[in-house]
């Protein structure tokens, strides 16, 4: 494999989704009902922005295994190349075949369809209503309260929380007192979100059958439209690169456009599809392999990728988990693992995961 030299560091990636009762999912009314280990949150068309609570410091989460206890807050190097690693981080080439079993870590985050590590310590999850911060030690803060159906979630450098409300077509963004302001508006079904490293954010529209790019001074662009984008789910920026990766969810498909140096789209391509499969959220790792989750199923695939960003050969099964899951994110900040998938899902279940690479750099909190 080509020589790398990666900053492994922060983290919060991409990806939110749209449930499912075994079949592909649509754009009905949104519902927020779970049966069994399968959730059904399909787009819906109404919603009000949340109201904000006080934070709530004094309870815990469910009593479970903590998470692991390194940091990923701080800047690490590691080149990669054909014999192994300098700086004995870890190597590209050494890719284990699973699958492998998942650790259940936490309970009781009801719409948690997403995840996002803050880089400071803490986790963002879901429960009914509220958005909750967790951290490494299980306490939690309840940041906000009143929130409507919600898919994405991840935080900006500056420190505010985007959230996507497909029901009302906005991407919120709650500053640190939990203070709701409307960052982009006049969406369909709004789904997943990605900063990236240049402060673009970068956005799929579910309903609307689009992947957006917003600029910092919240210009927006279309990147993708149309059959393309059809079911546009799951979405991550690769700067090295260049390349933008989106998930059809309804076509199990993963696909790849080119990002010129001026920042114009080329064609999507097919990266590679798992048949059968509802693919959601995606993540990137240090060594550029894309993991996606099939909803659907219940199953965490990831997908070796060549300096291109082409497949190198079929996705590989890593995980099956016993209820359903949407979204993964390596974990960051202190007391959670960079070497760890953290995996969540509209039942309440968050699981981790432990593969042999770290994730790729991305948007912490400064």
């Amino acid at each position: 494999m080509r020589a790398t030299a990666i900053s492994v560091c922060i983290l919060i990636l991409a990806g939110c989704g749209e449930s499912t009762d075994g079949s592909a999912g649509s754009t009905g009314a949104a519902t927020g009902t779970t049966t069994g280990d399968a959730a059904t949150t399909e787009p819906g068309t109404t919603a009000e922005l949340p109201t904000t609570g006080a934070p709530d410091t004094g309870s815990t989460a469910a009593d479970t295994e903590p998470p692991g206890t390194s940091s990923g807050s701080e800047s690490t190097t590691a080149e990669t190349g054909e014999t192994g690693t300098t700086g004995g981080a870890f190597d590209c080439d050494a890719v284990s075949a699973g699958p492998f079993a998942p650790t259940l870590l936490l309970s009781g985050f009801q719409g948690s369809e997403d995840l996002a590590f803050d880089g400071q310590g803490g986790l963002v999850l879901k429960r009914g209503g509220e958005i909750v911060i967790v951290r490494a030690d299980q306490s939690e803060t309840v940041l906000a309260q009143g929130l409507a159906q919600a898919y994405g979630t991840r935080y900006l450098a500056d420190g505010r929380l985007l959230v996507a409300l497909p029901g009302a077509g906005d991407v919120i963004a709650y500053d640190a007192q939990g203070q709701p302001g409307v960052f982009v508006a006049g969406l369909t079904s709004p789904n997943g979100i990605y900063p990236d490293l240049a402060g673009d954010v970068w956005i799929t529209e579910f309903g609307g059958s689009r992947v957006l790019r917003v600029g910092a001074d919240l210009t927006t662009k279309t990147i993708v439209t149309g059959a393309e984008a059809s079911s546009a789910n799951g979405v991550v920026y690769d700067p090295q690169r260049q390349l933008l990766f989106y998930t059809k969810y309804q076509a199990g498909q993963i696909q790849r456009v080119v990002i010129d140096g001026q920042g114009e789209p080329g064609a999507p391509e097919l990266v590679a599809a798992v048949g059968g499969a509802a693919l959601d959220g995606l993540t990137l790792d240090a060594c550029g392999n894309i993991y996606a989750i099939d909803q659907k199923n219940s199953r965490l695939y990831r997908a070796r990728l060549d300096g291109a960003g082409a497949a190198i050969g079929e996705p590989a099964l890593l995980a099956e988990f016993p209820s359903n899951v949407a979204n993964a994110q390596f974990g960051v900040g202190e007391g959670f693992d960079p070497h760890t998938l953290y995996v969540a899902g509209n039942p309440g279940d968050v699981y981790t995961l432990v593969v042999e690479f770290p994730g790729a750099a991305t948007v912490t909190v400064q």
